[in-house]
């Protein structure tokens, strides 16, 4: 794997703390500004929403810029948000400063994945967007327990500062380490950002993006809150969340890797539809089984697996499609894609908060589970409509 992968993992860590690190301090970060776990919940909302509209849209818009000049740029971005969110004195003030943070995470991540797939080449797509995200995984397995542990004992805020300093970390490795990959002169200048801005509306791309958004939802409509699910249902300590968190890291971490390898193997289709079945199931057994300690552990653990094992075959598969269907718009396939992850996630924090307030934090697993089963429905759907396509031009050309 190429040098500049791995320097894309080391950034990778820091958007994986800024993610995910606020999930395990919900309670914490609720009672020092005095407002609910639904409005902290925006925060997880608000950063995926900044992602969500970076990834695609930034990608596009940057297309003739340089993948370093780029790259810096986000990181400048996000570290400057990460360390205003850290300050923060109010919840209007920390959405806002989560917000722009999400802004760098998404173009940075859309960037390095579509730039890591086509340096080894489409067999191993999957296993060089699994590294990249390797980082993110690796930040969720240690970065996540640690700080949810640190947040709990003491204050939230010199963990926010962390996430920013380590982003200033990944800005100088990029900074020092990253050398310009070489660019082809068909996707240089301002064609290439006509052509970026008109693949974000490619149905193709976008019903595949879909697919992401609705797989993801479901497990983020539980996983959100899963910190006051644990202390409020299952019954556990506010201490002992952080080693709930450390399982689903490691096990996301491990998910990782074990969705690149499958996706290389079974193929991007094959690969997709087991890690959503997958998390379908997860999420509903975290609604059947939320009062046993044991139980949750398990299924926790499983999520982290399965969301994060869904991450290479996805993302792998939509570039698989853009090679296709719009071949000039690799960088803005990814970040289609990975606009699809953030969107799941801010949609299923939205759900998940609806869903507290209406039935119950108990229920959150069979939102969840319902949204998942339509991502999967959908996926089978394009599945069966591609073969009939690709059936048709066989049967066309031997005609």
């Amino acid at each position: 794997m190429p040098l500049i992968v791995y320097i894309f993992t080391l950034s990778a860590f820091a958007l994986g703390l800024a993610e995910f690190v606020p999930i395990g301090l919900t309670d914490v970060i609720a009672q020092n500004l005095n407002v609910s776990v639904e409005h902290v919940g925006r925060a997880v909302t608000w950063y995926a929403l900044g992602a969500t509209f970076a990834a695609p849209v930034l990608t596009a818009l940057t297309a003739n810029w340089s993948r370093k000049r780029t790259m810096l740029t986000t990181m400048l971005v996000f570290t400057i948000g990460s360390l205003a969110a850290a300050l923060a004195t109010s919840i209007s003030m920390m959405l806002i400063a989560r917000f722009i943070a999400g802004l760098g995470h998404g173009l940075f991540l859309a960037v390095a994945s579509s730039t890591a797939a086509r340096l080894v080449g489409a067999k191993k797509a999957g296993s060089a967007v699994a590294v990249v995200f390797g980082g993110f995984t690796i930040a969720m397995a240690i970065g996540v327990p640690i700080s949810t542990y640190l947040g709990g004992i003491n204050t939230w805020r010199p963990v926010l500062g962390a996430i920013a300093a380590f982003g200033a970390l990944g800005f100088l490795g990029l900074l020092l380490g990253m050398k310009e990959p070489p660019r082809n002169g068909e996707h240089a200048g301002s064609e290439s950002v006509a052509q970026a801005l008109k693949a974000i509306f490619h149905p193709t791309l976008l019903l595949a993006a879909l697919v992401t958004v609705l797989g993801y939802a479901g497990s983020f409509t539980a996983y959100t809150f899963i910190a006051p699910l644990l202390t409020d249902v299952t019954q556990v300590s506010a201490a002992t969340v952080s080693l709930f968190m450390l399982a689903y890291g490691v096990l996301a971490a491990i998910g990782n890797v074990i969705g690149g390898k499958i996706t290389d193997r079974m193929g991007v289709n094959r690969a997709s539809v087991i890690v959503i079945s997958a998390i379908a199931l997860v999420v509903l057994g975290m609604w059947l089984f939320a009062s046993s300690a044991v139980a949750m552990g398990i299924l926790v653990a499983l999520l982290g697996l399965f969301s994060f094992a869904s991450v290479p075959a996805l993302q792998a598969r939509l570039i698989t499609i853009a090679e296709r269907h719009a071949p000039h718009a690799h960088g803005v396939a990814a970040g289609l894609n990975i606009a699809g992850f953030n969107s799941g996630i801010a949609l299923g924090s939205v759900l998940g908060g609806v869903t507290i307030g209406t039935v119950g934090i108990g229920y959150t697993g069979v939102t969840g589970a319902i949204v998942s089963t339509l991502g999967l429905a959908l996926l089978l759907a394009l599945i069966a409509r591609s073969r009939a396509a690709d059936f048709r031009t066989v049967a066309e050309t031997r005609g």
